[in-house]
């Protein structure tokens, strides 16, 4: 099937995982999840009405948002970084995504405060995730549920010195890939009520995927991250730089 297609089912999809959790459409955000896709892919999507995509890889997202406002081509897209960010990559993320999926440490939030650069309106804001390593597993990223609130605590509050330029927004996780994922999220869930109780603007929820978005739906996603069902299976490069 081509992307429009794809694009078509997945939406399907949403729809009636929403239906079934007597959520309204509209809370969920669909990200369309282009790493290692081509420019034309992208373009594909946003012609057939896609606005969110989602990159891995901070120099990928450079150069495919750069091309964008060189040629005026999906001029209203929405761009996200998801997954693990070097603090010295911040530089090609900070300037150009609306929002960044998985910051784990203060020092990175600075560096993307101090990245965030300005617009016509004054200075920018970078909108930021928590990635939270919700199956506490020793081999991932991600702060430690234990210790996720504190983290949010200290970049909400602006108490790391050089945290500006920042925007919290909410909580992510990616759940053991052989595990069910639904305790994972609701976990994740329990999380973000606690924090929104202390006063936190953890309103988002960035979680699932193809195989698992409509679990993740049922237990609160605002956001949900789909790659291959949108584009089909990824033919990875033998060294992609992040």
């Amino acid at each position: 099937m081509s992307i429009a297609e794809n694009l078509r089912v997945v939406r399907a999809g949403i729809a009636s995982a929403c239906a079934a959790a007597g959520r309204d459409p509209a809370s969920v955000t669909l990200i369309a999840v282009s790493k290692t896709k081509p420019l034309a892919s992208v373009l594909e999507a946003y012609a057939s009405g896609q606005l969110h995509f989602g990159e891995n890889y901070a120099q990928e997202l450079r150069d495919k948002t750069d091309a964008c406002a060189a040629s005026g081509d999906a001029a209203g897209a929405v761009w996200h970084f998801i997954g693990a960010l070097q603090t010295n990559k911040a530089k090609y993320v900070a300037p150009r995504a609306d929002l960044v999926h998985d910051v784990d440490r203060v020092e990175l939030a600075v560096e993307l405060g101090r990245r965030a650069g300005s617009t016509h309106r004054g200075p920018r804001s970078v909108g930021v995730l928590l990635g939270v390593n919700i199956g506490e597993e020793p081999q991932k990223s991600g702060v430690l549920p234990k210790d996720a609130l504190a983290l949010a605590e200290q970049i909400y509050g602006v108490r790391a010195p050089g945290v500006v330029g920042v925007q919290l927004r909410g909580l992510m996780c990616i759940p053991p890939a052989d595990a069910d994922p639904r305790p994972h999220f609701e976990r994740l869930r329990a999380l973000r009520d606690e924090g929104l109780s202390r006063g936190l603007p953890l309103h988002e929820l960035s979680m699932g995927m193809t195989h698992d978005y409509a679990d993740a739906i049922a237990c609160g996603a605002t956001f949900v991250r789909v790659g291959t069902a949108i584009f089909g299976a990824r033919d990875y490069p033998k060294a992609v730089v992040s």
